[in-house]
């Protein structure tokens, strides 16, 4: 059967040329390789065309991509992963395992992480998205004369335009995320804690600081706020 559709797909693209290639889909899903489980919010991006889209909350993924194509698919937490398009995939999909950064093991953290290189990677790779203007209410419709407006609702709202809008605002949240990450690491509330496995988890969850807290405050005050959560956690602890 997958013989016939590759038969099919095949002469249908050499009847429409080049532009059949460009228009096909690839699908697939997208899991955690260490769990199996569906991932979301994960972005995807193909290199070669610059068209982007995240993954939907059932983790499945659908972009427009030609055979030879590279797609990069990156997460939060996860190391970043790279797939060259095949034929076959336009026919049969293709699912894909997005290994963590970092894993947490009974009373060793093992982190492989630099967020310095990991931001500029992520940057380099959505460049096109983060440095383009988006579409306001009047598109680019200024009179030349620099009075009045001419308003573009139609630019605004379009489908395209609120998909740039929020691939963007997903970036710079998960930038900031990344960020939390890296100023509140399981290795770094590890040692001023004492905690391990689920309780160091649990910790780190229940007392996440924000992104605008990391971005204001130095070492020393992050280690004040590690260890006055401390106290905190252990007399819940204590009256449980």
């Amino acid at each position: 059967m997958h013989r016939l559709l590759l038969f099919l797909l095949s002469m249908a693209c050499f009847l429409g040329g080049k532009d059949c290639l460009a228009q096909q889909q690839i699908s697939g899903t997208v899991f955690d390789a260490n769990t199996d489980s569906l991932l979301q919010d994960v972005f995807v991006l193909n290199l070669n065309t610059q068209q982007s889209t995240v993954v939907s909350k059932n983790g499945r993924y659908s972009i427009p991509a030609a055979e030879g194509n590279r797609l990069v698919f990156t997460a939060i937490g996860y190391a970043p992963d790279t797939l060259k398009v095949e034929f076959h995939m336009f026919v049969t999909g293709y699912d894909i395992s997005l290994k963590q950064r970092y894993s947490l093991l009974k009373t060793i953290v093992v982190s492989d992480r630099d967020y310095q290189a990991d931001s500029l990677e992520r940057r380099e790779a959505y460049r096109h998205l983060l440095d383009k203007p988006l579409p306001g209410i009047t598109g680019k419709n200024t009179p030349q004369s620099g009075f009045g407006i001419v308003l573009s609702p139609a630019s605004f709202f379009s489908s395209k335009a609120k998909q740039q809008r929020e691939l963007k605002k997903r970036l710079l949240y998960n930038e900031e995320m990344e960020y939390v990450d890296f100023r509140f690491s399981t290795s770094f509330v590890q040692k001023y804690t004492g905690l391990h496995g689920d309780s160091l988890q649990t910790f780190m969850l229940r007392f996440r600081p924000s992104y605008e807290f990391c971005r204001q405050s130095n070492q020393e005050d992050m280690i004040n706020y590690i260890n006055e959560k401390l106290k905190i956690y252990q007399r819940r602890k204590e009256n449980q």
